[in-house]
């Protein structure tokens, strides 16, 4: 059995990366974990799943939220996971049983972190409210400030942090944070906050350059080298993820040009455009960034599994740059002028989706992030795109972006 699965990063107020909730599906059985009591053996699939992929590794050392249904808390599957490294996550369905709450109790006094998932307050859940740690409110169901607010009215004397989740816009997150949530979970942070309608910040424009040198057909390890040499941060940031134990050949390196050729062009091609766009963004812009390279190199992988020979830049391409609007606050329709793509990859990122394989596995990665199982499989089957593929290559972009530090 394929345990699919996709994680969506959860920040606090800084818009600092505070943990990641795992969103699961096992392949051929519907939406994987229902409270079908007979259920156990999917409950360990996915702990064990988990566990021996790494927890740890693929929360990236932050928190790892996991939903529990009802048969999973009774039957102790939670324990299964070290405690510092996950959240359990009651399910909203789950009813408040004299046996779900000595589970709870259990959990909580072994140390376990607890979160109570798509919360309505509601006198009953009493007794789970005093063992949580987490309360995460809809805000697709809550959409007014009163019915978001009420919640954290109710309980702000108790020891409970509030998660706004499925915050989608900038305007949810400053309904969120006025109301008192302190962490938040939804892809409001992907979405372009434009400082300027009509010309791309001057101070982005060199950057925007050294992307049209990566892009050139020829590019030589030489001129690449020499533009990083002459930035002190640039330089560092190359030299260091060089030195990540992903590279690491047993011997350190302290020069760009060793740099290129331990991890050859191609990767100091991508290692470069991953360090263009943290310059880009500025302070604060990790989650876009991390989101950026993972999404990209998903889309590489994806493409050498469809053997789209020689394509796997373009498609790496696609990936890193389809954020950069949100990174220079600038519209996707100025930016993509100054940018050397394919007119496929400028079509992509426009929003214009022409029919092709790389349309189709662009749209298939961005349903897999937000874990759209049906999109997922109707996509697939649409342009015959094996769904073991796009995991595979989900799971080794996760793995990857890890691996190297990007934070």
């Amino acid at each position: 059995m394929t345990l699919m699965f996709a994680r969506q990063p959860i920040l606090n107020l800084n818009h600092q990366l505070f943990g990641y909730e795992f969103l699961c599906r096992e392949e051929g059985k519907g939406n994987a974990y229902s409270c079908d009591n007979g259920d156990v053996a999917t409950s360990n699939v996915m702990a064990a799943s988990f566990l021996s992929m790494g927890v740890s590794e693929l929360s990236n050392q932050k928190k790892a939220f996991i939903n529990f249904t009802e048969t999973m808390l009774l039957h102790g599957v939670a324990t299964l996971f070290p405690r510092e490294q996950i959240v359990v996550e009651v399910l909203e369905n789950v009813e408040p049983s004299m046996d779900i709450i000595a589970a709870c109790q259990h959990l909580k006094a072994e140390g376990y972190t607890i979160a109570l998932d798509d919360f309505v307050f509601n006198l009953k859940y009493e007794p789970l409210i005093e063992l949580a740690d987490i309360i995460k409110v809809d805000f697709m169901l809550t959409k007014t400030d009163h019915d978001r607010s009420y919640v954290v009215k109710q309980l702000q004397n108790k020891r409970v942090r509030f998660l706004a989740e499925k915050v989608e816009s900038y305007a949810d997150f400053q309904s969120a944070v006025k109301a008192g949530y302190t962490l938040f979970q939804g892809y409001y942070f992907s979405k372009p906050v434009i400082t300027s309608s009509t010309r791309i910040p001057p101070a982005k424009v060199n950057h925007l350059k050294l992307i049209n040198l990566l892009e050139s057909k020829d590019p030589k390890f030489e001129d690449i080298s020499r533009i990083i040499e002459k930035d002190v941060s640039f330089s560092y940031e190359i030299l260091r993820i060089a030195n990540t134990a992903y590279y690491y050949r047993g011997q350190s390196i302290s020069s760009i040009r060793q740099a290129a050729i331990r991890i050859g062009l191609d990767e100091l091609k991508k290692w470069a455009f991953i360090t263009v766009l943290r310059k880009i963004g500025g302070n604060g812009q990790d989650t876009i960034v991390n989101l950026s390279a993972q999404r990209a190199k998903t889309l590489e992988l994806l493409c050498r599994k469809l053997s789209l020979t020689g394509q796997e830049m373009e498609f790496f391409t696609l990936g890193i740059l389809s954020m950069i609007d949100v990174l220079a606050g600038c519209p996707m329709e100025l930016l993509l002028p100054e940018l050397p793509v394919s007119d496929e990859v400028v079509r992509v990122l426009s929003g214009n989706y022409a029919e092709g394989k790389m349309s189709a596995c662009y749209k298939l990665v961005l349903a897999y992030e937000k874990g759209k199982w049906d999109t997922i499989f109707d996509y697939a089957d649409r342009y015959a795109i094996n769904v073991e593929d796009v995991a595979e290559a989900y799971f080794k972009a996760v793995v990857w972006t890890n691996n190297v530090e990007l934070n």
